[in-house]
C-alpha cells in the first residue's frame, strides 16, 4: 500500500483515508467517551543540558525500580516510584549522552555520544553495575592513521538492539552508517570496512525482531526520505548487504522531504513499525515478514500535518509509545522547527481514524516530547524537554496513568 503525501502516480492502495484528517484535536474531547484522561505527575530531570538530536532522540531507559537519563553531561539517575525524589549523577561527567539501553541479556546497560572536552575520546561505554560505574569501549569508531584526523572519534547518535542476540547492537552515526558490537558495548567496529562515516543527517536504525535485516530510516542526501533494508549475516554481523528501499524514495509522493525521527516496533506484530516523520506518524507493515521490497510493505498514515492548522502542528515526531498489540492505539509527540506554543503531544486509538492532542496541566514555555515509554497500557514515561528564563533546555520526566 502507497500513501501518497505530495502528489504523483496512483497510489497501490489506499485503506485509511480518514487516517490523514485530525478529529477531536484541541484537547477538550476524547476519541473514545469511556477512557479517562491522562494524569501527569512530574518525576523532575536532572540539572543536565539535553542533548540536541534531529532525531531518535532515546536516552532514557528503565533499570527496575530505578531510571537512568543520559544528557549533555553524563547519566543521571532517580527512583520511579518514589514521588519525591533528586536526580544524582552516576558517571560519564561531561560526556554527551545521545542514546541509553541494555545488552547482554539486560544486564548490561550500553551509552553512546561523544566526549565535547576531547575529540579523540571513546564516544561509547558500558556499565556492568546498572549505572553506578562506567567501562570506556575497547575500541570505538575513529578515523584511521595516516589520515588528516587520525585518531578522531566520531560521534554515536543512536542505539538499537538486536531483539535475537542481546550481545549485538547497532550504532547510529552521521548518514546511514553504522558501526557493530558483538561484546555487549566493548568493541565497535563499522559495517562493510568503512573507515568513516558518510555525511548527513543520522538515520534511525531498527532491528526487527523476526527478519534478518536492518532497517534504517533516513534524509539522505538532504531533502530526500526513505526508509530501506540491508541484509543482516548472523555470522558476520559486520556485513550488511542488499541494500533496497521499501519506503519513500525513490517514489518522491510517499514522503517527499519528510525527515525521519524515531522508528519503533509493536509488540504484537513482528512485521509491523510506526514511523515517526516530520509533521506525521506513519505505520508500515512488511506482507512477507522480510522487508523484501518496498512491493512487500503497506502503510497507513496515523497522523499528517502540513502545517496550515494551528490545532495540528507541523510536529517531527519522535516519541512513539505503542499502547496496544497491534499499534493502532499510540501516544506521540514531538517539536516543530521552532518554538513550541503548544504541546505536540497527541492519542490516537483506532489507528488514526481519530486523532486528538493531549492536554497537560503543566506550565511549559517551549516544551519538546523527546522520548516515550510505554510501562503498561495504561502507564508511560514522557521524557519532555524545555526552556528556562535563561533559555537553558533541560529535560524532566513525566509520568502518566489513566485511572
Amino acid at each position: 500500500m502507497q500513501v501518497l503525501w505530495l502528489g504523483g502516480a496512483a497510489p497501490r492502495i489506499a485503506t485509511a483515508i480518514a487516517a490523514v484528517l485530525l478529529t477531536g484535536c484541541n484537547g477538550s474531547s476524547l476519541d473514545s467517551p469511556d477512557r479517562a484522561e491522562w494524569q501527569w505527575t512530574d518525576l523532575g530531570g536532572p540539572d543536565a543540558a539535553t542533548p540536541e538530536l534531529v532525531g531518535n532522540h532515546a536516552t532514557l531507559t528503565v533499570a527496575g525500580d530505578t531510571l537512568l537519563i543520559g544528557t549533555a553531561d553524563g547519566i543521571w539517575r532517580r527512583p520511579l516510584n518514589t514521588g519525591i525524589a533528586d536526580w544524582q549523577r552516576v558517571g560519564l561527567h561531561g560526556r554527551t549522552v545521545q542514546a541509553l539501553t541494555y545488552a547482554a541479556g539486560n544486564t548490561r546497560l550500553v551509552a553512546a555520544g561523544y566526549d565535547p572536552r576531547d575529540e579523540r575520546a571513546p564516544t561509547a561505554w558500558y556499565s556492568l553495575t546498572f549505572g553506578a560505574d562506567w567501562i570506556d569501549a575497547a575500541t570505538w569508531p575513529r578515523a584511521a592513521a595516516g589520515t588528516a584526523d587520525a585518531g578522531t572519534s566520531f560521534a554515536f547518535a543512536s542505539l538499537a538492539q538486536d531483539p535475537v542476540n542481546s550481545e549485538v547492537l547497532y550504532g547510529g552515526l552521521d548518514a546511514d552508517s553504522i558501526a557493530v558490537t558483538i561484546d555487549g558495548g566493548a568493541t565497535w567496529v563499522l559495517t562493510n570496512g568503512a573507515t568513516m562515516p558518510n555525511f548527513g543527517y543520522p538515520c534511525v536504525p531498527h532491528r526487527p525482531r523476526d527478519a534478518d535485516v536492518l532497517l534504517q530510516g533516513c534524509e539522505l542526501p538532504l531533502d530526500v526520505a526513505w526508509v530501506g533494508a540491508r541484509d543482516i549475516d548472523t555470522v558476520d554481523r559486520f556485513t550488511l548487504t542488499n541494500f533496497r528501499f521499501v519506503f519513500g524514495y525513490p517514489q518522491l509522493g510517499e514522503i517527499g522531504n519528510r525527515r525521519i525521527n524515531a522508528i519503533v516496533p509493536v509488540s504484537g506484530r513482528d512485521d509491523r513499525i510506526l514511523v515517526g516523520v516530520e509533521g506525521g506518524l506513519l505505520e508500515l507493515t512488511s506482507t512477507d515478514g522480510r522487508w523484501s521490497s518496498r512491493d512487500a510493505v503497506d502503510a497507513r498514515v496515523i497522523y499528517r500535518s502540513d502545517g496550515d492548522d494551528p490545532q495540528r502542528p507541523y510536529a517531527y515526531i519522535r516519541a512513539i509509545a505503542p499502547l496496544r498489540g497491534d499499534g493502532r492505539h499510540v501516544l506521540f509527540g514531538g517539536t516543530v522547527n521552532g518554538p513550541n506554543d503548544v504541546l505536540s503531544l497527541f492519542e490516537t486509538t483506532n489507528g488514526g481514524l481519530t486523532v486528538r492532542r493531549v492536554p497537560t496541566p503543566m506550565g511549559f514555555i517551549d516544551p519538546r516530547v523527546e522520548q516515550a515509554i510505554a510501562l503498561a497500557g495504561d502507564d508511560v514515561l514522557l521524557v519532555i524537554s524545555d526552556v528556562d528564563a535563561a533559555d537553558r533546555r533541560t529535560s524532566a520526566v513525566y509520568r502518566l496513568r489513566r485511572p
